[in-house]
């Protein structure tokens, strides 16, 4: 079995394993983890951002930079298909108590949108939720956002008062799709998460990166969110090797990833389209779940809902896996 259900599915590597079984712990509660701390300072160095903090998951990392960034009853913006809207159990609206403002389209709101969305914000009617936070994702669906467009949007956070953050869940994969440093794609933000455990193959965690009272107050928040970790180190430190060896290896995925979707697009009721490390498929409407189940009785996992069917590659698929998952993925084709 082929499995292209997600990047989460990466498992260490044997020197990620050796690095993790020597790794230098401390209480990271008192702050007392020096393998924790290289991590977050490798991380905050890479972003260009102040400081850092180590979570375990990306989920918490985004609920965190949304929970420093907001009071309750104020507006988060954001896609109606961005992680913080259905992937997190709505975790937005239960602890930071947030109203989200929600577009369609494009994965990043227009100028026109804004303009018509802060009309009447900041006191100006009564009305209104007070307007507190942008939220960018990159990539989207592996989709990599266009630098001037997050460039746009957060010169208009800053103008209008409001913070910004980017879900970088997957930042790193774009910023080898834009041929950039990670810090070009994380700048302007005032907070950033990022994941270890998807692309770049770490067992365990996300950071939030920003300024240093930024961290501060989510380090705090990790804390009441009982993500606070004693000796994290032996996790960290495999995020830590992920981020120093696995980073310039993403550039493989895509090439991989582009291979699949020029190997099978065409064939009967498929049409398939790369984004960096993902393979989007367009099926017809409905389909999407039979289409996947149609592709694992012939040896790959999918992910199908809909009109599409999402496979994502990964460190452990390489070139003939790829060919081997398209030639299943043409007989699946053939039974449908």
């Amino acid at each position: 079995m082929i499995d292209l259900r997600s990047d989460t599915l990466t498992i260490p590597t044997p020197r990620m394993r050796e690095a993790m079984a020597g790794a230098e712990v401390g209480d990271d509660v008192f702050g007392e983890d020096p393998t924790v701390r290289a991590l977050e300072e490798a991380t905050a160095s890479l972003l260009g951002k102040e400081d850092a903090v180590y979570v375990p998951s990306g989920h918490m990392a985004n609920q965190l930079g949304l929970f420093v960034a907001s009071r309750s009853g104020e507006e988060v913006w954001a896609h109606e298909n961005h992680h913080l809207i259905g992937d997190e159990q709505g975790a937005a609206t239960v602890l930071s108590r947030v109203l989200p403002r929600l577009y369609s389209g494009d994965p990043w709101p227009s100028d026109a949108l804004l303009e018509s969305w802060i009309a009447g914000a900041g006191g100006g009617d009564v009305h209104r939720a007070e307007p507190a936070l942008l939220w960018l994702e990159n990539t989207f669906s592996g989709r990599v956002v266009p630098l001037a467009e997050q460039d746009r949007v957060v010169a208009f956070g800053r103008s209008r008062g409001m913070r910004t953050h980017l879900d970088g869940a997957r930042l790193w994969n774009a910023a080898v799709g834009l041929g950039v440093p990670p810090s070009r794609v994380a700048q302007g933000f005032d907070s950033v998460s990022v994941c270890f455990s998807k692309g770049l193959g770490a067992p365990v965690g996300s950071a939030l990166a920003g300024d240093a009272e930024t961290v501060r107050r989510a380090r705090r928040g990790r804390k009441l969110l009982g993500g606070g970790m004693r000796q994290a180190g032996i996790v960290a430190a495999g995020a830590l090797y992920a981020l120093r060896h696995h980073r310039e290896r993403l550039s493989e995925d895509h090439i991989h990833a582009s291979d699949l979707a020029g190997r099978i697009d065409g064939l009967p009721g498929i049409r398939a389209e790369a984004r960096t490390n993902m393979v989007l498929i367009s099926v017809p409407e409905g389909s999407g779940v039979a289409h996947a189940e149609a592709f694992a009785r012939h040896g790959v996992r999918a992910l199908g809902s809909g009109a599409r069917v999402r496979m994502v590659l990964r460190q452990e698929i390489g070139a003939e896996e790829v060919a081997d998952a398209a030639r299943a993925i043409e007989k699946a084709s053939a039974d449908l």
